[in-house]
Parts: structure tokens; sequence; C-alpha cells
């Protein structure tokens, strides 16, 4: 016992049980991709084996307390860290036994005290003499594997009636024994009646009143009936009106005069002129028991459940056909005078309360159908208490009742209905909090406990500087440096009038108001990738001066190649050569667009089933689409809509822009114009523009854009439009590029910085032209990072929200952190410094991409919310600090190839001292990473009800924290303990990172979390070179630290001897 005990306790369980926990979890997303979420909670998260798991890292923590005497003093830090973990355990497992949750759905004017919970019943109601007994069977689809119910129901004279599960079909229909004693003689139908289609089974002497239509198998009995007989093997049809047949698939028509008889042919279909009624005969049965059957593909089959009933000593078998979800309506079956009404759906729960749906409001962005919040106004009836009680519930502000948690979830189609998501979680959720809470002391303990790990790790690097600096070393390097005639073309506006333009506002489709200025860069960047132009005639050009002409100069620019075609393929269908197409390229003769069909078969596709190709022909066609609407002007909504108190803004060719304005600005006499409204107004405008092109005088066209924006200040409703201020921040802010001039510095500054840091760190004496270019260049990343910071603080004053709400603005905010992790240890070594710098030039690069979009939009409804700028904030900047530790992994597993016998001493001291301080910046990354996450877990329990739900963002989130927990652990094990083995941890742990950052939210597609924006990036060939190159460092580094070690051993033996 003892032996097991100091196995569960022991370190190396500890790094098993983490392994196995972030494998089972990163599997188990994997899994619900290629299957569903319901197969991923039965193999893995919902299954005992992975509960086990839990409960065995619950075990080893408590163990761990005793092992490493964390009750002492000093080792309070290592005590609230561990016993956060047991605790969320423990929180954890009461979530998952004891809480439960659903939804309630409920229609204006209405109320409801039904909570549908998510697990799948068989739905049982027995009618025994009037009495009513109803059975909630527990049944899921997509867990049939080991299903296995029994229940029984009590009647009143008959004793029980006992129902049990017999199988389940995937795919199931009816089929029919023939021959078989007792068997009945079938006729099968398939009818269609005013637009519904069903089969009919006709029993032999049955007439069937199903459909508008009496119709009757061997029976003459009812006159009003389409009968049919079998004679002799053969099926004939006897109608009492006339009816037409449509043979197939000659379509050849013919009519049935009333009263004939007619041999039944299964190609021919029957029915009235109209076609109101029809239907075709199938196929008919002799002696033959009708039963459900396994369907084979292309059968129309439909899932099934089989019960077993026995009552009276008699076995019934009761088929319940549902959908693909495991939905059905209620099936009857009379079981020796007891009706069965018998579905699959789910779970009901009765609360003990009601909830009346007073108003439903939704809000929309200004002249967009995009919402922006929903509420539902409710009213609380209990009949505990007197009275009643109002309450607003809307995205991320809920209502707590008697135990329970209402959220604001979704609305019906039609803007009269709320669907409210619950959670009756109380206690599991507040032992889960104080789980965090303790979580959160512990990381602040460690990180500034004098006692803990990171501030003796701080200590080391001062002494091992030291001695590094006491050492003696000759260092040689070698820097080796290698070494037509053109149409008269009308030219733009100039790039003062352009820039006045920019000025003005205008109104997206997603509703957002901003100035024309960054509307022309938005859509001209996503038409040509481009944001600074140059064509023969035109000469260069910005993207306001483009955005104009495209207007102004329609016939030229529909010849010009401005739409980007990346992909060959793409290109080749449009018979084009190179990259762009001109829009006469993507339109044949008679102006139709050339990919139409192509685009609508892409889009018919599931995203996961998209190919590249498919997915540059929707990008073309996105193009295509912008380019028209530039240039017919009707993306240029600059006019708020001459309607009272309206938030949408319309462009001069709508209807309303014909509507009469008020002369409030003495504008008629100035532009003569014979009458003022929007259409006219702009045509003033686009006659005056082309004036000044040719005079080049623009001081009319000036004068009519001020009038334009007097018009848009005055008439628009308060607080829609950004200030004049705002607009030429934002305008300042699209010139500027500041993130891609800031890739640029980055980059070269991590070229520099690591040359002179390096040479810092080598030389014996300080070199003071090294020190003092070193420091400069130092002082010009901090400026850099300093511009950084205003250029993410300008994106959120221009967008009104925290700008890390998508990929790119995520990875502007890695960026960032990066630089800051690298300041965070500046005293300790200029390398970590000169490192980030790096990271940073990659991060912006990445942004960059086309795959990522820069563009300024609005948030959806559930992301507004304070714990989701600290949640995403927190985790995002713990990328920068785990990034910034697999770079200096890199760079230290190159140091590990440069050492040698000869500059073995220096170069051991050097990887010492700088695996400490990635040990040192790896904890504060896993720090930040986890109390990330589980913030993330306040974020979800405060938006939609839980505090976790194993979506797949979440998931890896986790798994970050598991994998660096185990890298930050591995000194404790014997074996592997070492500084190379923890460079490689840190550098292959940032794998997860990478899963983290961009394989969850661009190749899962089955997650929550699709509300970030962008492409999916299609992975690259330079990738999987990137991750071998990776990979080949790891082993050959590890080769010459061998042969370094065993070199050492030798010699440390020989003077030994």
């Amino acid at each position: 016992m003892k032996f097991i005990f100091n196995l569960l306790y022991s370190t190396k369980a500890t790094l098993w049980l983490l392994l196995v926990f972030a494998i089972a979890m990163a599997g188990a997303t994997f899994i619900e991709e290629s299957h569903d979420t319901a197969t991923a909670y039965k193999l893995v998260y919902g299954a005992k084996w992975f509960e086990l798991v839990m409960v065995l890292l619950a075990i080893n923590f408590i163990g761990n307390i005793k092992r490493y005497n964390l009750l002492s003093k000093k080792k309070y830090a290592g005590l609230l860290f561990h016993s956060a973990f047991i605790v969320m355990i423990i929180g954890a497992g009461v979530s998952r036994y004891i809480g439960y949750e659903g939804v309630v759905h409920i229609r204006e004017g209405e109320s409801s005290n039904v909570l549908l919970s998510p697990k799948r019943v068989v739905k049982v109601l027995a009618i025994d003499q009037g009495n009513e007994i109803r059975l909630n069977i527990p049944f899921a689809i997509r867990d049939t594997a080991d299903a296995n119910f029994s229940e029984s129901i009590s009647t009143k004279e008959n004793g029980d009636l006992e129902i049990s599960y017999k199988d389940f079909y995937k795919s199931a229909t009816y089929g029919f024994a023939e021959n078989v004693e007792g068997g009945q003689d079938y006729c099968k139908l398939n009818v269609f009646d005013n637009g519904n289609e069903s089969d009919l089974f006709l029993v032999s002497k049955e007439i069937s009143s199903a459909f508008s239509h009496k119709m009757a198998f061997n029976t003459a009995d009812d006159t009003t009936a389409i009968i049919f007989f079998e004679k002799e093997g053969k099926y004939f049809l006897l109608a009492p009106y006339e009816l037409r047949s449509i043979t197939i698939p000659d379509m050849q028509e013919g009519v049935l005069p009333a009263g004939a008889l007619v041999e039944l042919n299964p190609m021919t279909q029957y029915g009235l002129a109209d076609n109101s009624f029809k239907f075709i005969f199938h196929a008919g049965y002799k002696k033959a028991v009708r039963k459900v059957i396994r369907a084979e593909a292309g059968d129309g089959g439909v899932p099934a459940l089989l019960l077993a009933v026995n009552f009276k000593d008699k076995d019934y078998e009761v088929p319940v056909f549902m959908n693909q979800e495991g939905f059905s309506d209620m099936q009857k079956a009379n079981v020796e005078g007891i009706s069965l009404l018998v579905g699959c759906g789910e779970n009901d729960i009765r609360l003990p309360f009601s909830l009346r749906l007073n108003d439903f409001i939704l809000e929309r962005y200004p002249g967009s159908s995009n919402p922006s919040s929903y509420a539902s106004e409710v009213t609380i009836m209990d009949t505990r208490k007197e009275g009643t009680e109002n309450f607003r519930i809307y995205m991320n502000h809920v209502l707590d009742y008697d135990g329970y948690r209402f959220f604001q979830s979704s609305y019906d189609k039609d803007e009269k209905g709320t669907v409210l998501s619950v959670n009756h979680d109380f206690w599991g959720t507040w032992i889960t909090y104080f789980g965090y809470t303790l979580l959160a002391l512990g990381f602040i303990l460690t990180l500034f406990n004098k006692h803990s790990r990171f501030q003796i790790l701080a200590k080391s690097i001062r002494e091992i500087r030291k001695m590094r600096v006491g050492s003696t070393l000759l260092l040689m390097l070698a820097l080796g440096i290698t070494a037509q005639a053109q149409e008269i073309v009308r030219k733009p506006v100039s790039p003062e009038h352009a820039e006045r333009l920019g000025m003005l506002i205008a109104q997206t489709f997603d509703g957002r108001s901003e100035p024309v200025h960054t509307m022309a860069y938005d859509a001209l960047h996503k038409i040509s990738r481009k944001d600074q132009f140059e064509f023969a005639g035109k000469g260069k050009m910005d993207a306001m001066q483009m955005f104009v002409d495209l207007i102004l100069d329609r016939p030229f620019w529909k010849n010009q190649k401005l739409i980007y075609v990346r992909e060959k393929a793409v290109a080749d269908m449009l018979g084009i050569t190179g990259k762009y197409a001109a829009y006469a390229d993507l339109v044949d003769a008679s102006g139709n667009f050339k990919l139409k069909e192509l685009t609508e078969e892409a889009f018919r596709k599931k995203g996961q089933d998209q190919n590249l190709v498919d997915k540059e022909i929707i990008k073309v066609s996105e193009r295509f689409e912008i380019f028209m609407m530039l240039s017919d002007g009707s993306m240029l909504k600059v006019f708020p809509e001459p309607v009272a108190n309206s938030t949408v803004w319309i462009n001069w060719n709508d209807p309303k822009a014909q509507i009469l304005l008020q002369d409030k600005w003495n504008i008629l006499a100035d532009l003569n114009i014979p009458q003022l409204n929007y259409n006219n107004f702009m045509g003033a405008y686009l006659n005056a523009a082309y004036t000044g092109i040719n005079s080049e005088d623009f001081s009319r066209a000036d004068r009519i854009v001020g009038y334009i924006e007097n018009i848009q200040r005055q008439s628009a409703v308060a607080d829609l439009i950004p200030s004049a201020n705002q607009v030429k921040m934002e305008i300042y802010y699209n010139k500027a590029q500041i993130f891609i001039l800031l890739r640029n510095i980055y980059g070269a500054l991590a070229i520099v910085l690591l040359i002179l840091a390096y040479l810092d760190n080598l030389l014996v004496k300080k070199n003071k032209i090294v020190s003092l270019s070193l420091n400069f260049f130092l002082v010009l990343l901090g400026l850099a990072f300093a511009y950084h910071t205003f250029g993410m603080g300008l994106r959120w004053y221009l967008s009104g929200h925290a700008p890390w709400s998508n990929g790119y603005e995520a990875l502007l905010l890695v960026g960032w952190a990066g630089i800051l992790a690298g300041f965070s240890f500046i005293r300790f070594s200029k390398i970590p410094l000169a490192a980030t710098a790096l990271l940073a030039f990659f991060t912006l690069m990445t942004a960059s991409h086309s795959s990522y979009d820069p563009q300024l939009t609005n948030l959806q409804p559930v992301l507004k919310s304070y714990w989701l700028v600290i949640h995403v904030a927190t985790l995002t900047i713990s990328y920068g600090f785990l990034g910034l530790a697999f770079i200096l992994g890199i760079f230290i597993l190159s140091l590990y190839l440069i050492r040698n016998k000869h500059n073995g001493n220096r170069y051991s001291l050097m990887i010492k001292e700088l695996s400490h301080i990635n040990e040192m910046n790896i904890t504060i990354g896993l720090v930040l990473a986890t109390v990330g996450t589980f913030l993330g877990g306040i974020w979800a329990n405060e938006s939609w009800g839980r505090y976790w739900g194993w979506d797949a963002k979440e998931t890896w989130a986790l798994i970050i924290t598991m994998i660096y927990s185990i890298v930050v652990h591995l000194r404790l094990v014997d074996k592997l303990r070492g500084d190379y083995l923890f460079t490689v941890g840190s550098v292959l742990a940032f794998g997860t990172v990478l899963m983290t950052f961009i394989g969850v939210n661009y190749y899962l597609s089955k997650g929550m979390h699709s509300y970030g924006t962008g492409d999916t990036p299609i992975f690259p060939i330079w990738a999987w070179i990137a991750i071998l190159s990776v990979f080949a460092l790891v082993i050959a580094a590890g080769i010459k630290d061998k042969a370094y070690r065993k070199h050492q051993e030798k010699l440390h033996s020989s003077e030994t001897n």
C-alpha cells in the first residue's frame, strides 16, 4: 500500500497524469471535428476514465502538499496553487453530478416554467382507462452502443407494462416479410396530396381516409373511393372519377375514364388534372408482415429506436422514427387496450416558478441588419410568494433567482420570442470560483515571495553572470557580405481634394460610421491587396484618389488589372496571366459574371469541404462585387436618410435620394440645381470634380463637400457619427500604417540587437562602442514599443472596443506582449529583448498576411463584456511571454551547436543564465495563461451560463497550462532534470500555443469561437519546413550536448586520476 501511495504522490505520476490529461483533451477536439460533440463527450470528456485521471491528479496534489512540505510558511504559494486545483476539481465534480442546464423558450405575451435540458430522453405517455402515466427515459442518439434500459408502468387492472431497449437503426424504413402465417395483403403507394408527400400502406379490405381522397384495397364497399385490386399477381385501379396518367420517364400523358379498370404500372403517375392529388403504385405484398428493417443507402431511411414492450405475457415491437438530431414527434401504438404515445426529445424539467415574456427588444447597428444587443423584459411569477417581479435580461447581464441563473442566449427569427439559457449550479460555480481565487493568490505569491523558485532563479542569474564575466574567452567573428507608347488618360483628382472628400462620414454595410478615407482604404485593399496604386496615364495615386476616380472614369477602370486573383487555377478559368484581372476579364460578352455558377456551387459546400479553389472563387466574387459597388457609387452611403430619427444612411442612387430637402444652407443658388435632393447634390459634386480635373481648380468641389459635411453633422442622429477629432485620427491611422512600419522597424532592430547583445555577452571586457550602440538601439526599441502601444490605444479609441476581438488584433497584442516580456528581463540580459524584437517582427508580419483582415469593425453582442477584455488580454499577453520562451529556446539550442571543448566554460554559463531567464519567463507566461483561461470561464459563465463546456478553444487553452506545467516541473524528476530537456520543452510546448491561437480559430470548425474574423489560412509548405527544421535543431543540439558532456566526464576523470 505504501508503494502505491508513493507512486501516486510522485512527481513522475504528476507529469504522466498531466500528459495523459493533455493528450486526451487534444484528441477529443479532433474527435469532435471529425465526428461530433456528443462522440467526443462520450469517448473522452464524459468518460469515467477521464474523471479518474482528474481524481488521481487531485490525490497527487494532496500527496505533494505533504511530500514537499507545502504547509511551511516559506511555501504558502505552492500550497495555494496546489489547493486551487484540488478545489477546482471538486467544483467540477459538483457541477457534473449535481448541477444541470438547459433552455427556456418563451413567446411574447406568454409564460413558461419548462426548462428543456440538452439531455435526450425517450418520452412515454401511457393512457390506461383515462389515467395518464408519463416516463422520461435517458437516451441519446449518439450514444447507443451501451444503451440498455428497462422501465415499467403499473396499470390499474392488468399488472405491469414493461418497456425496454431492443435495438437502434441508424437508417431504417418499413419492410415486408411475405408468406408469413397470419400475414395480410398490402398495397404500397407513394401519395402527393396538396404538396405533402408520404407513403401509404393499404391493408386488404381496408378503406383509408388519410388523404383528401379515399382509397381502398380489395374492397368495393365505398363507391366514392379509388379502389385497388389484386388478381393473379397483377394489380388494377378503378376510380369513380376521371384521372390523368403520366408515364416515367418519357412523360407520355393519358386519360383514365371514370369507372375504367386499368392495370397499374409502377412507372406511371396517376392523379387529378390539377396535380393537387396524385400517386404512384410501388408494389404489392402477399401474406406479409410489416416490420422495421435497416435501410440501404439511397432508400431514404431515418434513425429509428426499437422498443420491446411486454404486456400480459405478450411481446410487441414499437418503433420510434426520429430525425438525425434525435428528435421525433409523439408516435402512437396500441397494446392490449393501453394507448401508448412514444417519442424522443429534450428532457422537460419543471421550474418552481414561471417567467412571462413581456417584450423582446432587438437593437441593431445603425443602418445595418447586424444585431448590436438584444434583451428580454420578463416577469417572474412565483406562487410561493406574493406579487410578481420584473427583470430585464440582456447580453452579459444575467438574472439570478432561486438558485437558477438565466442568460440571454438567442431569439426567434420573427423577433417575437426569446431563448434563455438556464444554469442551476450554485455550489459548483462558487466552489470553482473559490478555486480560481486561490489560484490567483498562489501565483501572486509565486512571483513575489522571496523564497519562491522565481526569486531563487533571479538570484542565481546574478551569480552566474559574475562567474561568466570572470572567465576567459577568445572570440573570432567573421561576417561576410555578398554582394513603350501610352494613351492620353484623364488624370485623377488632386491629393488635396481627395483628402478633403475622405473626411466625410460614410456608413458601412455592417452599420459602422467611418470616414470615407477608411472605406476607400479598406475596399481597395480587399480588391487589390494594395494601398498605393500606379497606372499608365494616371500616375501614382493613393486610395482616396483611386476611390473617386473609379466613379468618375468607369470606362477606363473596367479594363485595368486591379482585381487580385491568388490561385492560378482560377486565373486559368478566367483566361488571364498573372495575379490581377480587370473587370472586363471577369464578365462575358453579355456582361454576366463568368464565375457565377462556380461561386454558387462553392457557397453550397460546407466550410470544411471547400478546397483552395472554392475559397478563391468566393473571394474573387466578393472582390468583383466590391468593384461594382465602388464604380457605381452604391457603396458611398454618405447621406442621412431624410426621415425623422432614422439611423440609416443612403447613397445618391437610392429612391429616397429623390426626396426634396429644406434649403437650410442656401445651396440651391450656389449650385444652380433645379431641386435640392441628394441625387442632384451628388450630380453637382461629380460635375465639379470632373471640371476641377480639367481646370486644376477644385474649389467648387471642395465647397460642395463642405455642404455635405454640414448636412451630415446637422441631420444625423446624435452620437451616431464620430467626432471631427476621431475622423482626423482615423485618417492618420490609415495613412500612418503604424503596424506595417513597426513590422519593418522590429525586423531591423531584431538583427542589430541580436548581434550586439551576443557580442555584449561574449566579450570579457565591456566594449564602450558595443555598449553605447546596444543602449542606443534599445532606446529605439523602447520608442517603437511606445508607438506600438499608441497604435493599439488609437485602434481602441476608433473602434470603441478593446483591440483584441479578432485574429489580426490578437496578433498585434501578442507582438506587444512579447516586447513587454523582453523589457521585463532587461536587468538580467539583453538577449531576451533582442529575441522579442524578432518575435514582434514575425507576429506583425503574420498579421499583414492576406488571411488577416485589418479592418475596423463593430463588435458582436456576446463580446461586449469587461470580462472578455480582461480574459483575452491576459491570455493573449501570455502568448507573448511563451513566444519569447520559444525564441530563447531556439537561441539556446543554437548555443549548444556552437559550444565545444575550447569555449565550453563560457558558453555553458551563458546557456545556464539564459535557461534560468527562460524559466522565469515561462513562469510568468504560465501564470498569465492559467489565470486567463479561468477568467475565460468567468466570462463564459456571465455570458451564456456555464464556466466550462469543453469548447475546443478553452480546451486547448487548458492544454497550454498542462504542457507548460510539465515543462516547469521537469527539474523535479532526476532523469529529466537539466537545461537541455527544459529548453527542448520550452520550444516544443509552443506548438500548443500555435494550435490554440491558429489551429482552433481556423481549422477546428465546430467550436463556439467563430466570432474571430479572417480567412482560414492554408497550411503552407514553409510551415512544414520550419517544423522539420526545429526538430532537426533539437536533435543536432542533443547530439552536441551529449558529446560535450562525455568530453567533460573524460576530462574530469583524467583530472581525478
